[in-house]
């Protein structure tokens, strides 16, 4: 490794653009598969009520390794780590190509999340080590444009390849983008700790508590992430207004253009300035969704969701950082997973028995009425922790 972040002054050096490069290409190999897993498993012969028992494998392995992804980052090399979890998520790439039996698919299936997992939390923690101090916001915000890019554009990618050849071979094009990634991790040389490694596991070092208050504001947005994937499509439905699945377009290029610029404005004026308008104007377009009328209004409400949630959540993540320090940046980042693990699990959950009991179009109004109150309260809650930020 070359200098650190406090010693470096440009963003986008030959490490940072390479962290960049591998976020692409773990989302694509994740995004290419996840939209034909579930008919892939039932062409096999696998029952539908199993088929969601299997795809939601992965959200509960990713929320069991989270802390210990964390732990690990903090403690071992990331370039180490970052190379065995896309390991991880290519074998269970392979096992899904090759495999038909329902334990094996159940193993490949938690192999991969757990490969996942660890990529997520160890690329942010090693970029923010060629990500200067006072652009961390900033550095962020380019981060995850990988993750945008790949729910954009891969979902589409993997449909049409395994239309054109076949399923087997979508995941055999994820698992070759993991070993591409796999080997850009070569070119980087990351020294040894200096200190020894610590023997004593502390709380400290699976949870950043200082971390907690962002963390639990951008959960917030993963509720209301879990709540519009699982239902806005329903909700259409109910309203029998269709094409909504172009939403979710418009969702990805809109993020795609928000995020950079508000990690810059973060980094200039501060952690509020971004996140609290973001709040606020989520809140509103919730509120307007739960009495959208028309496929224009739905995608006006999503444009201004993701103004809202562009603006927050590279800002959320990168004040967890700032506030437990890079040293601690493994912990600092799998801390601000967890509650995106926990929230937009029990979004969906909640969401279901709200529309279970009040039917029609009625239910997802009040369902989308409390994900605007929950935001209020989120940004109430975050003014109050942050009143004496500069």
């Amino acid at each position: 490794m070359e200098n650190t972040t406090r010693e470096q002054t440009k963003l986008w050096n030959k490490y940072y653009i390479l962290v960049v490069l591998l976020n692409t290409l773990n989302a694509f190999s994740f995004y290419m598969v996840v939209t034909i897993l579930s008919k892939y498993l039932v062409n096999i012969g696998i029952s539908i009520a199993t088929a969601g028992v299997i795809v939601g494998l992965f959200s509960i392995t990713s929320l069991c390794c989270r802390p210990f992804s964390g732990l690990l980052a903090d403690r071992l090399s990331n370039v180490t780590l970052l190379k065995w979890s896309n390991i991880f998520m290519g074998v269970g790439l392979l096992g899904f190509a090759f495999v038909t039996s329902e334990p094996l698919i159940v193993f490949f299936r938690i192999i991969n999340g757990i490969g996942f997992a660890f990529s997520g939390t160890c690329q942010i923690a090693l970029a923010s080590k060629y990500i200067p101090q006072n652009r961390m916001g900033e550095g962020i915000g380019y981060l995850g444009l990988g993750m945008v890019i790949g729910s954009a554009v891969a979902p589409g990618i993997g449909v049409a390849v395994s239309e054109h050849l076949e399923m087997q071979a979508t995941f055999l094009m994820a698992a070759a983008l993991t070993a591409v990634a796999f080997g850009i991790l070569f070119i980087f040389h990351e020294p040894k700790k200096k200190e020894k490694l610590k023997k004593k596991i502390s709380f400290g070092d699976i949870l950043a508590v200082e971390a907690l208050p962002f963390t639990s504001v951008a959960g917030s947005f993963s509720f209301i992430n879990g709540i519009i994937s699982s239902y806005l499509v329903l909700y259409a439905d109910e309203l029998g207004i269709s094409g909504v699945s172009v939403y979710f377009t418009v969702c990805a290029i809109v993020l795609f253009v928000v995020r950079p610029f508000s990690g810059k404005l973060m980094d200039k004026k501060g952690i509020r300035v971004t996140v609290l308008p973001g709040l606020a104007v989520t809140a509103c377009s919730m509120f307007i969704l739960g009495r959208s009328t028309s496929l224009v209004l739905i995608l006006i409400t999503g444009i201004l969701r993701s103004l809202g949630q562009g603006a927050a959540q590279p800002s959320l993540q990168a004040g967890c950082i700032n506030r437990v320090g890079t040293d601690r940046s493994g912990v600092a980042t799998s801390t601000y997973y967890l509650g995106g693990d926990i929230f937009q699990g029990i979004g969906p959950m909640i969401g279901g028995a709200i529309i279970g009991a009040v039917a029609g179009a009625a239910g997802f109004r009040v369902l989308f009425d409390i994900s605007g109150i929950l935001m209020i309260c989120a940004l109430v809650f975050f003014a109050f922790v942050t009143r004496k930020e500069k």
